[in-house]
């Protein structure tokens, strides 16, 4: 009789801890928030800009599973290049996006677009600093990997629109560009 009472305790025991187990949250799941960053590539649409590194970080509330709130900062660095002159336009944006995110495993697809305001800095020999602000928009998508329960790595890419940039010796027609990036993530 004292076997089969220490038996049923320690089975009780051993299915409460499965349960608890089983019962953990889903990630992403509504109401949590995830903070991240990314570094890789930018490529300007115009051509007297060349191609430059790309630095992000962001913060993401979850509206549901599926659906997060994300603002986004980051900047990028690009050299005039074809020109009388030389220098640099580097866009720093700040964005708001929406991301809808499918569920795959350890792999989650993604697509985001939102809008922001981009703030290009200019640094042309000859003229000295200047800047122009604009709005801009930008869509994209990419891949999380999740390497642990909170943790994921990232792979993302962006196309971001904004009009023509005025520096204090050029305009710039085409202040459009591509980022590609990989990061990390990390879940709260």
């Amino acid at each position: 009789m004292r076997i089969g009472f220490r038996f049923v305790v320690v089975l009780s025991v051993l299915l409460t801890g499965a349960t608890r187990a089983s019962a953990q949250r889903r990630v992403p799941n509504t109401g949590m928030w995830a903070v991240g960053g990314s570094i890789g590539g930018a490529a300007p649409s115009d051509a007297s800009l060349s191609n430059g590194l790309e630095v992000a970080g962001h913060v993401e509330s979850y509206v549901t599973p599926r659906i997060s709130i994300r603002g986004q900062l980051g900047g990028v660095w690009s050299d005039i290049v074809g020109r009388n002159f030389t220098g640099t336009v580097d866009p720093v944006y700040v964005n708001g996006n929406i991301v809808y995110n499918w569920e795959g495993g350890v792999w989650h697809p993604f697509v985001t677009g939102g809008a922001g305001i981009y703030h290009y800095r200019a640094f042309e020999n000859g003229a000295g600093n200047g800047g122009d602000t604009r709005p801009g928009v930008n869509l994209g998508g990419g891949l999380e990997y999740f390497y642990n329960r909170r943790g994921t790595i990232t792979f993302e890419a962006l196309y971001h629109a904004v009009s023509q940039v005025n520096t204090p010796l050029t305009t710039f027609n085409n202040g459009q560009f591509w980022t590609v990036g990989v990061g990390i993530k990390r879940y709260f």
